[in-house]
Order: structure tokens, then sequence, then C-alpha cells
């Protein structure tokens, strides 16, 4: 009997530490589809995905999921019926693998998710996030419900039809991602109140109508009526390196532009080498480095802050972080990068005075 009772312990702690779970469920009077995401499980790991063929082509839901395996997913953000672009940026590994230039995107940091009001027709760096998608409208900002249909590039009438049945994307405060589908049809005003109630303190409009599907670990649970050109899939890692908790989610605005991190440049030997700054000398900063073509056998980079090597790099591009907390923020201080060969020769430079709080370019 003891032993049957810690079996059925076992499961139930097993099954409430799944990090991606399923819900049919109703808030705002409003029927839903609701897969649960906790983002603070390292495993987790949340992308959009491209068709198959790439920009302009589209692809089956079910043919998504097969080729992506996720855990779960959902349909992306819109897209042209006469060129199958995407109305919104696509961030895929850290780089745009399409412009759409409207629009409101989710986007997911190292150290968080942020769900950032993008300016008109103009790129922004999206360096510091791995992932984002763009759609829109905006559903949920800072707790509020007030969907904005009118100031984000919108202007096909389905979009705001009274009832159709919607797709949406949201984050509570405790870092759960909501990806929601509706059962039946619904309003932008009654979503948006809807994935207040459920917690979801930003959320963002997606594509709707008959692009509307959802999977969920091994079920279909509403299946798209076309083929679609992106969609934002969950995967879960059968294991990850801890991190450092997630911070709060946060809304941004770069309606008035987000210009390029600063970034210094040098050249050893025929290799070009940059070095991506942070916008703000900061607690914690991340450095990016890259070269234009790989390490010769036995050549590093090294990382130096106040004269201490912090980290040595024997292949690029590379994330380098640096834990600034604990200097003096009254006085300068110095991170240097020397690129070594075989032998142990500094080849080139590059660095930076600086001191905290002051913007990452600095000075030399």
């Amino acid at each position: 009997m003891l032993t049957a009772l810690l079996g059925i312990f076992a499961v139930g702690r097993q099954a409430a530490a799944d990090p991606v779970t399923y819900a049919r469920r109703e808030a705002a009077g409003v029927w839903l589809h609701v897969i649960d995401v906790d983002l603070n499980d390292p495993r987790v790991v949340v992308s959009p995905a491209m068709a198959s063929s790439g920009k302009g082509r589209c692809e089956a839901f079910s043919r998504f999921i097969s080729r992506l395996r996720p855990v779960a997913a959902i349909n992306g953000t819109f897209f042209s019926k006469r060129t199958l672009l995407p109305v919104g940026d696509v961030v895929i590994s850290g780089k745009v693998v399409h412009f759409g230039g409207m629009g409101t995107a989710i986007a997911f940091a190292k150290d968080g998710v942020d769900v950032i009001r993008l300016p008109m027709s103009r790129r922004v760096d999206w360096s510091e996030h791995r992932a984002a998608l763009a759609g829109g409208p905006l559903l949920v900002w800072d707790g509020y419900a007030k969907p904005l249909p009118g100031g984000e590039g919108f202007g096909d009438p389905h979009v705001f039809s009274r009832s159709a049945p919607r797709t949406a994307v949201g984050v509570t405060n405790s870092n759960h991602l909501l990806l929601v589908t509706t059962v039946g049809g619904s309003s932008l005003g009654a979503l948006a109140r809807a994935m207040q109630e459920m917690g979801a303190v930003y959320a963002v409009n997606m594509d709707g109508g008959s692009s509307c599907g959802m999977y969920y670990k091994g079920q279909m649970v509403r299946g798209a009526g076309r083929s679609l050109t992106n969609v934002l899939a969950v995967h879960v890692r059968p294991e990850a390196k801890p991190r450092k908790p997630l911070r709060a989610p946060r809304g941004l605005d770069w309606r008035n532009g987000h210009g390029s991190r600063p970034g210094l440049g040098l050249s050893a030997k025929g290799i070009r080498f940059y070095v991506r700054l942070p916008r703000k000398w900061e607690a914690e900063v991340i450095l990016d480095v890259h070269a234009n073509k790989p390490l010769p056998a036995g050549w590093a980079v090294r990382v130096r802050l106040d004269q201490e090597q912090v980290e040595t790099l024997n292949s690029l591009p590379a994330e380098v972080e640096l834990d600034l907390s604990k200097l003096d923020p009254m006085r300068e201080h110095e991170w240097r990068v020397n690129v070594i060969d075989a032998d142990g020769k500094v080849l080139g430079h590059v660095e930076r005075i600086f001191m905290m709080g002051q913007a990452g370019a600095g000075r030399r």
C-alpha cells in the first residue's frame, strides 16, 4: 500500500513539474484553448519557424509539426496572401530572417521576455533577443486591456471583425507564456479582456480566421484551414544548464527608434574581428565577439577586465558575460580584448575605459 501511494505521489510530482500544459477554459465570456508554457524552466525553448522552403513560401500546419517535432505550437503572424511574406519581423536564433516593419513583437532575450511596440517601416536592433515574432494589434499592455487596432499598420477589415477566430500570445508576471486560440469567435476587445483575466500583463494578437492552428503533445487541438508561412513552436530539451532566474516581462516602446549597439573592430593577419558592446555599463552585461573567418589553429581571443583575465575564446562567435556588480562605481575601469596567435603573441587588441552607468560606447 505504501509503495503504491509513493508511486502515485511521484507521478503527481512529475506531472506538476511539466513546463507545458493545456486546458480548455473560459475567460471574460470567451471559450479558449490555452497552452501554458513555464519559461522559468531552463529546458523550455520558444521560437518562431518559417516554412521549410523559406520566405515567400507556405506549408501545411501539420507539416510544420511533423518537421519541427515541437511539444506545442500555434500559428504565427499575419502574412500577405499574394507574396506569402509575414507582415512583422521574424527573428530566429538571433538572426532577422524577415523584416516586416510593423506591429508589436513578443521577443525572447536571455534574461526574460519583452513585448515591444515597433516603429513603422524601420529596422531595429534585435541583437539582444534570440527570437522574436511581431504580430498585432496589441491586446494587453502593463496589465491593462487596451486593444489598439489603429496605430500598428493593420488595415485589413478582417482583423477588426466584430467576432472571428483568433490566436494570441501573452505573458504573465511570473513568466508563464500563454498561447491561446479561441474555440469559436471573439472580438479584439473580448480577447484582450480574456487575456487580462488569465493573468497576462502583456499580450499580442496573431493571425486569425482560417489561419488559426494549435498543436499540443501529439494532438491537433485546432487544425489550420490554410497553409501557413510561419508558426510559433515550443520545444522542451531533455536537459539544460542552470541559469539565473528570469526577470519580470517588460513592455518596451521602440517607436522612436532602437539603433544598433555600439561596437569596436580590429584586424589581425587578414581576419576582421568585431566586438558588440552593451548599451550601458551596468551590473551584468554581455559582449558579442564575432570574426569573418574561423580562428586558425592555436589562436584565441582573451577578454580582460581591470587587468584580470575573464575568459579565453577558441572559437567564434561567442557571448561573454561580464559581472560588473562589484566594481567601484566612482572610478574608471578598463575592458580589453586581445587576439593571440599559437605562440602567445598578441596580434591586436581593442579596449574601452568606462564607468558604471555610462553609455556602452565609453571612451578609449
